[in-house]
């Protein structure tokens, strides 16, 4: 797999990865991300520099993922010994092949070049099947919070 940096002209991309995992856990019960996402927030964060875009080996966009260095809303008043995982989505033909835990090993080697100590995440604290699969990867579960009137559940685990 090749993970890229995301640029302007990979947003509708994005946004169809991040779209397709909306409608997909909704159709499991859960409301994960806006639909269709917000493409101005999107931009945004591309130019930031945080989005990623993970090509298969065929050069095919497979997930997606936002890698941020703090994340005060989620984790305040936290030192800087971290980095933070967020809009995570797996295209759903591609699902079940390794990609997401492969995704998780690129994202740590990240924050272990830069030092850090932890890689954390967010997931909704109502959906057991997604909180398994994190813990399945070795992610601890460290509290919940009700933000913005969803159920959340944060976790980490040490940078390996």
């Amino acid at each position: 797999m090749n993970v890229k940096r995301a640029r302007h002209e990979d947003a509708d991309t994005v946004a169809g990865l991040l779209d397709e995992a909306t409608v997909w856990v909704g159709e499991l019960g859960f409301d994960q991300w806006p639909l269709p996402f917000p493409r101005g927030e999107l931009t945004d964060a591309i130019d930031r520099g945080e989005v990623y875009l993970v090509e298969g080996e065929d050069g095919e966009p497979v997930a997606t993922l936002a890698l941020l260095h703090d994340d005060p809303m989620y984790w305040p008043d936290r030192p800087p010994d971290a980095f933070y995982l967020h809009k995570f989505a797996v295209r759903r033909d591609r699902a079940g092949r390794g990609i997401g835990a492969a995704v998780v090993e690129w994202a740590n080697a990240e924050a272990a070049e830069a030092g850090r100590e932890f890689l954390r995440l967010d997931c909704l604290g109502d959906n057991p099947r997604i909180r398994d699969y994190y813990e399945g990867l070795g992610f601890e579960h460290r509290r919940d919070l009700v933000l913005n009137g969803r159920n959340m559940s944060l976790y980490e685990r040490p940078v390996r």
